[in-house]
């Protein structure tokens, strides 16, 4: 049933605005620089290895409360509504084995790694965190979301991805 709802307000709305609640959002169409980190896994991840899926990048901070948030948030969409597309999770001021123990509270995992020095967020623009980089399937960023999201946030932007 609640797939049902998911799939129905993404139809609906699907030609909405996104939300300005929070940090805001910010509607864009321009390639997503590439980028290449190591997960918690020790797998290289490359960006562009990901074209033809929607990626969606967090950015943020095991100490921040709505960066924990956001990733809670995102989580079970890749599970339940997002099967072929990614989330991907990018932390500062982090060491590997702090993250292991971070992803390992959850029931499903995503590619999660660090960003030292913020390197990634910097070539995004992703500051403040937490910050949210929709990727569409053929590589250009679609929307950046900053702050804190709401479900209805994340159904709309969605929307214009699937």
């Amino acid at each position: 049933m609640k797939r049902l709802l998911v799939l129905l307000a993404l139809v609906t709305l699907a030609s909405s605005p996104p939300a300005q609640a929070g940090g805001g959002a910010g509607i864009v169409r321009r390639p997503a620089p590439n980028f290449v980190f190591t997960d918690i896994g020790g797998e290289r991840v490359n960006l562009s290895h990901l074209r033809g899926q929607v990626v969606i990048v967090l950015f943020g901070d095991l100490g921040c409360a709505p960066c924990r948030q956001n990733d809670q948030l995102l989580r079970p969409y890749q599970l339940e509504d997002l099967t072929n597309d990614l989330v991907v999770s990018l932390h500062e001021r982090v060491n590997s084995e702090a993250l292991r123990r971070y992803d390992a509270a959850f029931t499903f995992s995503t590619l999660t790694g660090p960003d030292p020095g913020q390197e990634i967020a910097r070539r995004y623009g992703a500051l403040p965190i937490p910050t949210t980089v929709l990727i569409d399937r053929d590589g250009f960023i679609r929307e950046v979301r900053r702050g804190r999201l709401d479900e209805g946030q994340l159904v709309r932007a969605l929307g214009g991805l699937l």
